[in-house]
């Protein structure tokens, strides 16, 4: 009876293998250990058919544990994302100060317009949460109202046929009426850009992950916010960026 059940197992490994079933399934299906299966299918020769068969299920083992793994890192990273949001808080108005204060620092000085105060506050962004928290900024922080801020959108020529869309978004983002957007300046579309939008394809010609994410986020182009009238406001902000500096550097550098 032992050896009947032993010889039906053997050929029922012998058949799993020969349909391109690995060690480890055969195993799993019969309960005989890797071993015995060994020393079962050492002798056994298989055809250039069943050997894809066998070589195309172990790729697809190997895709399915990578794929098992990212996920696994993306809901790491998930959860150590929410667990992160939640030390934030409360945020204080004075946090709230100088976090819009080391924002337009920082925007300033990539615009190169440091020292341009005459024109007065201008931020610009792609970002709808930034333009949101620079709003937020400018109301509770600047004191300033709805009807001293204007906007300006940028965005690239290929964009033309997309501007309703492009005024809708920034509409929806800013909470202003889609009047407010009258300003609209076309730009070259860069090679640059193109290049970037090449680097983001993967192997299959497919954008990855990274790429939709940016090119969502570039496809409404950039968004100016300017303050009417605000050169006042854009020296008291410098002042106190000047604070920031002295605070931690004490050593003589130019204004802002």
């Amino acid at each position: 009876m032992v050896q009947y059940i032993e010889r039906y197992k053997k050929d029922i490994a012998i058949d799993m293998r020969k349909r391109g079933f690995s060690y480890s399934e055969i195993q799993k299906s019969t309960s005989v250990p890797k071993s015995t299966l060994a020393y079962w299918l050492k002798g056994l020769k298989l055809t250039d058919e069943q050997n894809g068969k066998l070589k195309a299920k172990r790729l697809e083992a190997m895709q399915a544990g990578a794929q098992k793994k990212i996920l696994r890192t993306a809901e790491l990273i998930e959860e150590m994302k929410n667990s992160s949001a939640k030390d934030i808080g409360k945020i204080s108005k004075r946090e709230l100060w100088f976090m819009g204060i080391v924002l337009y620092w920082r925007e300033r000085f990539l615009n190169g317009n440091e020292n341009d105060l005459k024109k007065g506050v201008r931020f610009t962004s792609s970002d709808p949460y930034l333009v949101k928290l620079f709003l937020k900024w400018l109301r509770e922080v600047g004191g300033i109202t709805d009807e001293e801020i204007g906007f300006d959108i940028f965005i690239t020529e290929d964009k033309k046929d997309f501007l309703d869309k492009t005024i809708d978004h920034w509409s929806s983002v800013t909470g202003f009426p889609k009047s407010n957007f009258s300003h609209i300046y076309f730009q070259k579309s860069s090679t640059r850009n193109k290049k970037e939008e090449i680097k983001s394809k993967g192997e299959t010609g497919r954008k990855n992950l990274t790429g939709r994410r940016n090119s969502k986020r570039t496809f409404f182009g950039l968004l100016r916010i300017r303050v009417k009238a605000s050169s006042m406001l854009a020296r008291q902000i410098a002042g106190w960026v000047r604070g920031i500096r002295q605070y931690y550097w004490t050593e003589p550098e130019e204004d802002l």
